[in-house]
């Protein structure tokens, strides 16, 4: 495993610059939708529903227990073995709770300490384009630099084998997020198994994002990259407690990983943030034993504000990439005359609907918009009339 530096400085800046592009764009539109009180957001990215109060209880009930000798940089053991056990459970990997789980502060820690133990200044990382821009910044302050895959034209924005092979021939590590933000592509079963095929071929680790591996729609099966026979020792998973339990304000990620890779990231955790703070910890401990499950209950609600979503959309006349999966839609806006950054600052101004524009996830978007499903249900049917009525407008004059 390696560390981090920035010997080749115009690279790290340069990985790290396209990532805060992006961040600053959206964060200047929400600092716009706040100057008006009638906005309905279709862009945030936390979820809004509650996190069940049988977590809370049940962490409140446990906080006494576990408060004692949780100072370990890996993460609480009872959490970390909960963690084993659904990975046994609900993907048939057997994952070693005390050398192979580490828990995060959420998981965009897990990502940064990620990229500081995978990457070398010079290393090439293979990412998906678009792409979440975080992977940017966490590339950038490790000194990689990024070889970018596109995705979408004859392909549903879903990353292939092919296309890895023909992009990623030099790259040290793949980023493979999977459902993806931010266009709601989900890989199936058959396409991770090429995928690790062909990264196994390209000599390639693999960090596997799987963060929204409980949002699957359709009755698609979510596969698990670890769960592909001999993808194990070159395979690094992220996730965590946020998407899943409705716990963003928690901030529990977890990487699993061979223990060498483990190790690293505990001797940088160990330098920067310390252990994740211990109630947060019993919550996520919590959520893993309730009774009643809420994961299919926040599905059923994502999967209404979905059909809400692509409705609206269809109505429209507006395209929209394949979704299978994740809290985000993917849109296409060209039709209406305006690039998208034009398209949702006049939405945001006029109509008071908040979207994001696909160049904040990758300069190669500025037709697509990027739609959140987390609001409510008659919060996006409002919002998609005031679109409506915003698209007639743009195209009577």
């Amino acid at each position: 495993m390696s560390g981090a530096g920035g010997e080749r400085g115009e690279p790290v800046a340069g990985a790290i610059k396209t990532g805060e592009q992006g961040t600053s764009l959206r964060y200047r539109m929400m600092d716009l939708a706040r100057t008006r009180g009638d906005v309905i957001s279709l862009g945030r990215g936390d979820p809004d529903l509650h996190t069940p109060p049988t977590v809370i209880e049940g962490a409140l009930a446990g906080f006494a227990s576990v408060a004692a000798g949780t100072d370990s940089v890996r993460g609480l053991l009872e959490l970390r073995e909960g963690i084993a056990r659904r990975y046994l459970e609900e993907k048939g990997v057997e994952v070693d709770p005390r050398t192979e789980i580490l828990i995060t502060n959420g998981a965009q820690e897990g990502l940064f300490l990620a990229m500081l133990a995978l990457v070398d200044p010079g290393d090439r990382v293979a990412c998906p384009d678009p792409r979440y821009t975080s992977y940017d910044q966490a590339i950038g302050a490790a000194g990689g630099e990024i070889d970018a895959i596109p995705t979408g034209g004859d392909h549903p924005f879903e990353l292939n084998a092919d296309d890895l092979r023909r992009y990623a021939a030099d790259s040290k590590l793949l980023v493979f997020v999977n459902p993806s933000n931010p266009t709601g592509a989900c890989v199936g079963s058959e396409g991770v198994k090429a995928l690790a095929v062909a990264a196994a071929d390209l000599d390639l680790i693999v960090l596997a994002d799987e963060i929204y591996e409980d949002v699957v729609f359709e009755g698609l099966p979510f596969r698990s990259f670890l769960s592909v026979d001999g993808a194990g020792g070159r395979t690094v998973t992220l996730s965590g407690f946020s998407k899943s339990y409705a716990m963003t304000g928690f901030r529990v990620g977890y990487l699993v990983g061979p223990p060498e890779f483990i190790d690293a990231v505990a001797a940088l955790k160990a330098t920067t943030s310390g252990p994740c703070p211990v109630f947060s910890q019993a919550t996520a401990l919590a959520a893993l034993g309730v009774t009643h499950d809420t994961r299919a209950d926040f599905l059923a609600v994502y999967a209404s504000r979905r059909e809400a979503l692509m409705g609206g959309f269809d109505a429209l006349d507006i395209p929209y990439g394949r979704h299978g999966g994740g809290l985000f839609m993917w849109a296409d806006v060209s039709r209406l005359g305006m690039d998208a950054e034009t398209f949702c600052y006049r939405l945001l101004d006029e109509a008071g609907v908040l979207m994001f524009p696909g160049n904040s996830f990758g300069p190669r978007w500025k037709n697509w918009v990027r739609v959140s499903l987390l609001a409510r249900e008659e919060d996006i049917g409002e919002a998609m009339r005031r679109m409506q009525e915003f698209v007639e407008q743009v195209e009577g004059t």
